[in-house]
């Protein structure tokens, strides 16, 4: 049994992918036969090619963008995508210190709202890459339990962020995070939502600033309370004021969760690109810098003076 037939066994959703488009055969059709002529690339079911196609809108450039990044950055980012065993002591201290959640009801658009909030204010124990890794782990587990949905809303809760947990950020994972998250991971992203923003938030921006993208710029919210303009209340726990359970109670739900999918996590550890089967070789950085001469690449120049002078709702 060949190597790429068993990673594909090993790695299905586990409830089979929901919502599938039968009438995308077409495009589906187009994307495998790409990734046929990519030997670095590894086989991957029909679910996983459905999954990128919808998150790009079943545009077959930016699908093949997508899917070229994911296991790129996945095989040469190690700190966040190798070592995902949701038992090991580090990674489960991260999981604990922050709260994950899952809103139980969608926005009227038919939007899911994901909730990330820092429960521990020391920055000592804060391990920024396995933040990072958690953080991923849990969306992976998020795709797989979803399917195709319409969209994501991320809100992020600053209350006990310190400045402290700034000189923790590891720049090497926050850029390689920064691409993925932008340029690799298979959701339609709607909206990111800051509430109980920190004053200092722009020493935050002026790091991240040269790795946004423009478009991913008018995505940001940022808010002095706790609850996001634009997102009915009601849909928030009841600690935001919203009907939906605490984010103690929602968080739990979280940990039995990434504890279904160990197993499952570990394996998606071969999920990569395969660089000494690359056919043109190239620097994985060159992702980074735009010079793949991809539409989509990251854009470093300064952002808009809008945005450079922060405003907090």
């Amino acid at each position: 049994m060949s190597q790429k037939l068993e990673i594909t066994l090993q790695h299905p959703f586990i409830d089979g992918l929901k919502n599938i488009p039968h009438d995308r055969v077409k495009e589906l059709k187009k994307i495998r036969s790409w990734m046929n002529s990519q030997p670095h690339l590894p086989y991957i079911s029909d679910e996983y090619i459905y999954l990128f196609l919808h998150a790009c809108f079943y545009h077959y450039d930016k699908t093949k963008h997508a899917i070229e990044t994911y296991f790129t950055v996945r095989a040469n980012s190690p700190a966040i995508f190798s070592n995902k065993d949701v038992y090991n002591e580090k990674l489960q201290n991260m999981l604990q210190m922050i709260d994950m959640a899952s809103m139980p009801k969608t926005t009227p658009e038919g939007y899911k709202i994901l909730m990330y909030v820092i429960k521990d204010a020391d920055p000592s124990i804060f391990y920024f890459s396995e933040a990072i890794k958690g953080f991923c782990m849990y969306n992976d587990c998020r795709l797989s339990e979803d399917g195709l949905e319409e969209g994501y809303i991320v809100i992020f809760d600053m209350k006990y962020v310190k400045l402290g947990h700034l000189a923790r950020v590891s720049l090497p994972s926050l850029r390689a995070f920064m691409v993925y998250i932008q340029e690799a991971h298979p959701a339609r992203l709607k909206a990111i939502h800051v509430v109980n923003t920190a004053t200092w938030i722009h020493h935050i921006m002026r790091i991240v600033q040269p790795m946004i993208r423009t478009d991913i710029v008018g995505l940001l919210r940022f808010h002095k309370g706790d609850v996001p303009e634009g997102v009915p209340q009601e849909l928030l726990p009841i600690e935001y004021g919203g009907q939906a359970p605490s984010i103690k109670e929602l968080a739990k739900e979280v940990q039995e969760l990434i504890g279904k999918y160990a197993r499952w996590l570990r394996e998606t550890e071969n999920f990569v690109a395969d660089e000494s089967k690359r056919v043109k070789k190239s620097s994985w950085w060159s992702l980074f810098n735009g010079s793949t001469g991809n539409e989509n690449a990251f854009n470093t120049t300064e952002l808009p003076a809008t945005f450079r002078n922060l405003q907090i709702d």
